[in-house]
């Protein structure tokens, strides 16, 4: 009977260790381990990468007046090679932030204000953007309330359908066509189906409709314009809206949910929301920028603008909510089609922030559940 439940004991963990085979091969990292954040970074990657289809994963904090960094898994598949706080990320919709940092620069430099009608920086007459004498303001395009419809152009469907059959790189081809002159006739048909100001509706379109306006204040093209802005404010060299081919090498390589490497592509239409590239070295230095508020314009869109029902609210651009322990953050996250999940959290007045970015669309849940990790662990 002992030697049986030995056999039996043995065969379990045999079993048992065929089936985990993918979480005992050693996960590749630069972490140190000699801190309690260290650790608590270290618990919460592994939480993450024990599932199929991770990749890997790169982690900056900036905490109490310091910037960590930390990097686990591969860059690229099979290349045993760790990502580095230098690589380039495409960050999703954490680009919104960086739009709504224009507009609140153009409030401090006096070119335009929060309660401007859109339509004082627009050719010609648009008597359809407002509802019932309800002007757009340029705060409904910053916070998600204008009322606008989520698409500037409805293509049929024949077209949709035919644009799925594509690659990634031929939609992205298709869509470049639609740049400001598309979305300026465009507007020309678009009707807020509501108050300007009265409901909160997540909406890229919105945020392209505001590049477009920052465009005619500053009389600069948006990619120009950003750029100025983070070098002589924020020291920001490596954050771009573009990625030239130079650039490449230092591209971490994105993989859809399936583990399918997708390729590297410039967003630059009119049509699907801003676009931008980082690293973890220079997102730290927005971080500090966002923690320290130093900055007038950086400040400005901490203010909040609109708040729902339930207690969440909006900055400009920034999206405001409390952690599990009910202290409060302002954060947005980053999903894009090209293989990449972000996260961008910090911590008013507590002097820590958060920026993780993996090269994996797997779930951008997942991705807000390993800060939630790291900082759990933190808290003990």
């Amino acid at each position: 009977m002992k030697s049986l439940t030995i056999s039996a004991m043995l065969y379990l963990c045999f079993v048992y260790s065929s089936v985990n085979a993918q979480n005992t091969k050693p996960l590749l990292s630069d972490n140190q381990l000699k801190s309690k954040l260290d650790s608590a970074v270290d618990k919460g990657a592994r939480i993450y990468m024990d599932t199929p289809n991770t990749v890997g994963i790169s982690i900056g904090i900036y905490k109490d007046g310091k910037a960590y960094t930390y990097n686990f898994g591969e860059v690229k598949k099979e290349t045993g090679k760790l990502p580095t706080a230098d690589n380039f990320y495409n960050l999703g919709s954490v680009a919104k932030t960086f739009v709504t940092t224009m507009l609140a620069e153009a409030v401090i430099e006096k070119k335009a204000d929060l309660n401007d009608d859109i339509r004082k920086y627009l050719p010609g007459r648009y008597p359809n953007l407002e509802y019932k004498g309800h002007p757009i303001r340029l705060i409904n395009l910053a916070n998600h309330t204008s009322g606008l419809p989520g698409n500037a152009h409805v293509f049929p469907k024949a077209v949709k359908d035919s644009l799925r059959k594509l690659s990634l790189a031929a939609q992205v081809d298709f869509y470049s066509v639609y740049k400001a002159d598309s979305l300026l006739k465009d507007l020309h048909s678009l009707h807020p189906d509501t108050i300007p100001g009265a409901k909160f509706r997540y909406n890229g379109n919105g945020m392209m409709v505001l590049i477009l306006l920052l465009e005619r204040i500053y009389h600069e093209p948006y990619e120009q314009l950003v750029a100025h802005y983070l070098k002589t404010h924020l020291q920001m060299q490596d954050t771009k809206t573009q990625i030239s081919a130079s650039l490449f090498n230092r591209f971490a390589q994105g993989y859809d949910g399936n583990n399918k490497p997708q390729p590297y592509l410039n967003l630059a239409d009119y049509y699907n929301g801003p676009s931008m590239n980082s690293t973890i070295n220079d997102m730290l230095k927005y971080l500090k920028a966002n923690l320290e508020e130093q900055d007038p314009a950086i400040k400005l869109t901490h203010q909040p603008t609109w708040k729902n029902a339930d207690d969440t609210g909006v900055g400009l651009g920034w999206m405001m909510d409390t952690d599990y322990k009910g202290t409060k953050i302002i954060y947005h996250d980053g999903h894009t089609g090209i293989g990449f999940n972000t996260m961008c959290l910090f911590y008013p007045g507590k002097g820590l922030g958060y920026i993780i970015i993996v090269n994996d669309n797997i779930s951008q849940q997942r991705v807000t559940d390993l800060q939630m990790h790291i900082q759990q662990a933190l808290d003990k």
